[in-house]
């Protein structure tokens, strides 16, 4: 594995995200995540990974919408290029009834090599569906073994969820995004973790604007 120096660091920070289902809208300090800062309404949380140097990330957030009209824009894979940053490509390559698995490249500038990866997505849609919505994936290794590497680089390790639970009485819902991120190489943690928190930051904003752009 070639060596990474911080600035590529910093473009690694438009992962999209992404660590084990969220589930319900817990005590985040009874499931052992510490929080971390907020920014707007967004709250930011950390929780350590077994055998791993880098912690999961969580956000936690409001939006407007319904849990319906959240899920159509976190599960719309074949036009993540269209709001999601550094996200080149994005398109569903096979799915079934247990899961859907979608291919995704980050065009990462300068001289920098693009990463690329397959992950497979389940959802758990409870009943009735528009109450509560769990996402979640992890990278699919073999399948992501088999991509081309001379021009993009596969990520150590790529897991995350969406958990969306419906606000009682309101058409709103509230929505908690989490992440885990092994890029390889040699790079800070303390500054990995610090780009990755901002990322999710920016993920669920771009996921808030893109409810409001579909509302129009």
């Amino acid at each position: 594995m070639r060596k990474f120096y911080p600035v590529l660091l910093l473009l690694w920070s438009a992962f999209p995200l992404s660590c084990a289902a969220a589930g319900p809208v817990e005590s985040a300090a009874a499931a052992g995540w510490t929080r971390v800062r907020q920014a707007g309404d967004i709250e930011l949380y950390r929780r350590p990974v077994k055998d791993s140097d880098l912690p999961a990330l969580r956000g936690r957030t409001r939006f407007s919408a319904p849990v319906g009209e959240v899920f159509r824009v976190i599960s719309d894979y074949d036009h993540f290029a269209g709001f999601i940053p550094l996200v080149s490509e994005s398109r569903i390559v096979e799915s079934d009834a247990r899961a859907t698995w979608v291919y995704q490249r980050l065009a990462l500038p300068l001289l920098f090599a693009d990463r690329h990866y397959i992950i497979k997505v389940v959802n758990d849609l409870h009943v009735p569906a528009t109450d509560v919505i769990d996402v979640g994936w992890q990278l699919d290794k073999s399948r992501s073994a088999s991509l081309p590497v001379h021009d993009a680089l596969l990520p150590d390790a790529f897991s995350g969820s969406w958990h969306l639970e419906a606000l009682a009485g309101q058409a709103g819902c509230d929505a908690v995004y989490s992440v885990h991120v092994e890029p390889g190489g040699r790079v800070p943690n303390w500054l990995f973790i610090r780009v990755t928190e901002n990322y999710v930051i920016q993920v669920m904003d771009a996921v808030r604007n893109r409810i409001a752009v579909n509302s129009r």
